[in-house]
């Protein structure tokens, strides 16, 4: 396989402010949630703080933030996602190389910006994003990628590639093509996408049940109800349940386990189902059982809400990956 893990996802430029609740409030976006909105709504929104607001920039996206994990922890990753013929796309690209990520899409839209996310942090650590899709919503199909796709131990993608016709079908005509061997694993990312683009999510786990699947409380119950940990099943061979400060609650074929998570003091909560994700499949690709690549992603996932941004440096995934080897070697 030429590569461990090939993800599909939105290529966005987060840019994160520190605000009250209040400025929030200000605006019409969902408070701790994802909202799709105009560039010129997030100018407006941008409008409102103050002249001396300066964000902090990071090359993001759901499964790029996760690729950006399994590749520093060692994983070969590549990346299909659509960027635009500007600045924010070559930023993007040169942030791909940076973390080793190989970017597998030469098209570059010409009309359309490279997609901008607003991330909203409040004292609680709840973040609110206000996004503009630009170019990432517009992601062009290429035969090649299912070749690709075919060439890769994991295909891997995020609930909000399913907002965008464009994306949705670009990437439904990959999993439809991508062989068995494969296997396919799913971030739900957001409640409110799960709910409002239900048919595609149901549409995609009648073509295969996926791998491993990642959510939270809200986005599981968005999707099967209340009774999440035994619904579940219908859809997903492997899956994990985060549930913030609380255990997270993992299935391994019939095998059942909560894994208790660890007690920190969270600042920013930007990220952390993120590098979950990527930090488990870092441990799936190196041949742990989910469970326990679960405990790794657990681990992860409490460091990254101690840090102001969704991404940690290239030397700083290395060493939280080898802190937490001593810590279960000490064990």
């Amino acid at each position: 396989m030429k590569f461990d893990i090939l993800g599909v996802g939105n290529a966005l430029v987060d840019e994160t402010f520190y605000v009250e609740k209040s400025f929030v409030d200000s605006t019409e976006l969902f408070f701790n949630q994802f909202k799709s909105i105009s560039y010129q709504e997030q100018e407006k929104i941008l409008s409102g703080l103050p002249a001396d607001a300066k964000p902090d920039v990071v090359c993001g996206g759901s499964t790029t933030n996760s690729l950006a994990a399994t590749s520093n922890f060692g994983s070969n990753c590549a990346h299909i996602c659509q960027l635009a013929n500007d600045e924010r796309g070559k930023l993007y690209e040169d942030n791909l190389t940076h973390n080793g990520i190989a970017s597998m899409n030469t098209f570059y839209h010409q009309e359309v910006r490279t997609g901008r996310c607003l991330v909203f942090i409040t004292p609680n650590s709840e973040r609110t994003m206000g996004t503009y899709l630009g170019a990432s919503e517009k992601l062009v199909f290429n035969p090649e990628f299912i070749d690709i796709a075919n060439d890769s131990k994991i295909l891997f993608s995020e609930g909000y590639q399913f907002t965008s016709q464009e994306n949705y079908s670009a990437f439904l005509e990959i999993l439809k093509g991508t062989n068995l061997a494969t296997k396919f694993a799913l971030s739900l990312s957001d409640p409110g996408v799960v709910s409002g683009f239900r048919d595609r999510f149901t549409e995609v786990f009648s073509v295969r049940k996926v791998d491993y699947l990642f959510c939270n409380k809200e986005e599981a119950t968005a999707l099967v109800g209340e009774n999440f940990i035994d619904a579940l099943k219908d859809v997903a061979i492997n899956y994990v349940v985060t549930n913030g400060s609380e255990s997270s609650y993992v299935m391994e074929g019939d095998n059942y386990a909560e894994i208790e998570a660890r007690k920190v003091k969270a600042i920013d909560s930007n990220g952390a189902g993120d590098i979950f994700a990527g930090a488990a499949l870092h441990k799936v690709i190196e041949g742990q059982s989910f469970i326990e690549a679960c405990r790794f992603g657990n681990y992860a996932s409490s460091i990254i809400v101690q840090e102001k941004s969704p991404r940690l440096s290239v030397e700083l995934y290395q060493k939280l990956k080898a802190d937490y080897s001593k810590a279960e070697s000490d064990s």
